[in-house]
């Protein structure tokens, strides 16, 4: 009784596309392996058969009755295995899993419901898990996948990716607060203001303007520090104060003449929004669906209308 050798797959996969093709230049060509390999191939696996499979000619291939059997036995296999090749891929390249994604809680509020939702109906196969906090988490130590932050960022060794367009901060007060108070024509009249912070404490707040030469913070007594640039916005309309506020998010009460910037020409330069990642993580199928969606939807900057314009 012969003994016959285990059969090499990758010389049946020659075998195969030899067969399909109709010969070995074509064969070549879908596999990208030299003609000469291919040739090699076959016929070691004719010589572990130990039969004749083809018999080749100048310009074609044809099967020998032996190898017209043993393709009909092994072709099927070979596509099934192909199959499960290509399945695998996709898997992988399919976002399945979870992620994790924190952001400042006001900022997840105002912009994350609609991508979120989106995300969720795009990939049912992911669950989120979104952590809004005005804390500064640490991705990797916490199990994060990714934040979003405003800039200028720390150096943390995280990728980052910019979202929208640069988002611009203002100082601004109503018309009846500055009829009432006066309107500030430098940073350093802020000490004889009512100030509206974005801060947990009443007390140390500072605030950037543009100067002669740098960037210079003034210190400013909180009349109100409140984590929310909605109640700030909500009080310096309703005239309790200056506030310093996104001018996207001001926008629509200076178009109704709710609110007038003040100190313009002093205005800091903007800053961006980024999404922020572990390099490690952002390889993940899901990881990279999100930052995408984030890239395509997100924009807290644009032209702001009806802002003051700066004094020359």
């Amino acid at each position: 009784m012969r003994t016959i050798r285990r059969a090499d797959p990758s010389c049946v996969v020659a075998f195969v596309e030899v067969v399909a093709r109709g010969g070995f230049r074509e064969a070549s060509r879908a596999l990208g392996v030299p003609k000469s390999t291919l040739s090699q191939r076959v016929a070691a696996l004719e010589q572990q058969l130990d039969t004749r499979l083809l018999v080749r000619t100048t310009r074609s291939v044809k099967l020998t009755d032996v190898g017209a059997r043993y393709h009909t036995e092994v072709a099927p296999a070979i596509a099934a295995l192909q199959a499960a090749e290509g399945l695998i891929g996709a898997l992988h390249e399919r976002p399945t899993g979870r992620v994790r994604l924190t952001a400042a809680y006001e900022l997840g509020q105002r912009a994350l419901g609609p991508v979120l939702a989106t995300f969720a109906s795009r990939y049912p196969e992911v669950a989120l898990e979104v952590d809004l906090t005005d804390r500064q988490v640490d991705l990797i130590e916490e199990g994060y996948d990714l934040a979003i932050r405003v800039g200028p960022l720390a150096d943390s060794g995280l990728v980052a990716r910019r979202l929208g367009g640069p988002v611009r901060v203002g100082v601004y007060a109503s018309p009846k607060y500055l009829r009432r108070a006066g309107t500030p024509k430098e940073p350093g009249a802020l000490a004889d203001h009512r100030c509206l912070v974005m801060w947990g404490a009443r007390t140390g707040a500072r605030w950037p303007f543009r100067g002669p030469r740098k960037l210079r913070t003034v210190a400013v007594t909180p009349h109100a520090a409140v984590n929310s640039y909605e109640v700030l916005r909500a009080m310096a309309v309703a005239g309790a104060g200056i506030a310093r506020l996104p001018a996207m998010q001001a926008a629509p009460h200076v178009r109704a003449g709710e609110l007038v910037e003040v100190l313009a020409e002093f205005a800091v330069p903007p800053t961006n929004l980024f999404a922020v990642y572990p390099r490690a993580r952002g390889a993940a199928p899901a990881v990279r669906a999100m930052l995408e969606l984030l890239a395509e939807t997100i924009d807290l900057g644009g032209p702001v209308e009806g802002q003051a314009k700066p004094r020359r």
